[in-house]
């Protein structure tokens, strides 16, 4: 399994989560790419750690199948089911519209001007055009604060958990050129919460994840004819 070049600081304390977080996001980005063999003594050389943490963190991994074990065999990252998108595109759909909807009656004119800061830098690296993680970043910070504000843990847990999954098919069919319209639904958003219009806060939601999941699909599909042909 190839490991980053660059080493983890020597001498700096890493807690369970941020390995966690780490391998999620070398999950996501195709550090550690689908049917990858994982190796916890690797990972626990490489944050200078026991191998105990390791092992919790991998099977906190399984647990969101993000990793595949085979008792006897191997661990692996677990591939892309890339038939059925809509597996995670409409349960976290359905998920963002509650937040939103919460988010109306909560949020503040401190939240709304933080949303409308996230969606300006969201806006910067759209123009940018060349740092897709940071662009997928900059996505997910706009709808995580609308997470925050509705303020439901089961919510933000649930959609913890799909992100990841989105983040996956996000990364490997990166949509260039339709991210315009998802920074024109977060405005309509914006202006809903200030409005106070719950309905078209979600109908907005609802446009956006539901024009995301279009688009991948459409990706996916055009890739997969083209190794076909």
């Amino acid at each position: 399994m190839p490991l980053p070049n660059h080493p983890y600081p020597e001498g700096k304390i890493c807690t369970k989560n941020e390995i966690l977080q780490t391998i999620r996001d070398w999950i996501t980005v195709m550090q550690m790419k689908p049917g990858e063999k994982i190796f916890d003594t690797e990972i626990a050389e490489y944050f200078n750690v026991s191998r105990t943490p390791v092992r919790e963190v991998l099977k906190i991994l399984e647990q969101q199948k993000l990793i595949c074990t085979y008792p006897g065999r191997a661990t692996v990252v677990a591939e892309l089911d890339t038939d059925d998108i809509e597996s995670y595109y409409l349960p976290m759909q359905t998920l963002q519209c509650l937040a939103v909807r919460l988010a109306v009656e909560r949020a503040t004119a401190e939240d709304i001007d933080e949303l409308e800061s996230l969606n300006d830098e969201f806006r910067r690296k759209i123009e940018v055009g060349s740092d897709t993680e940071g662009l997928l970043a900059a996505d997910r910070n706009f709808h995580q604060k609308i997470i925050d504000i509705a303020g439901n843990e089961h919510v933000d847990e649930f959609c913890s958990t799909l992100w990841v999954h989105i983040a996956r098919l996000d990364y490997l069919f990166f949509r260039d050129g339709t991210q315009d319209s998802s920074y024109r639904d977060h405005e309509v958003i914006i202006s809903s919460l200030r409005l106070k219009d719950p309905f078209g806060a979600e109908l907005a939601m609802k446009n956006n994840w539901n024009n995301s999941m279009l688009a991948v699909k459409a990706v996916s599909d055009k890739l997969c004819g083209s190794f076909v042909s």
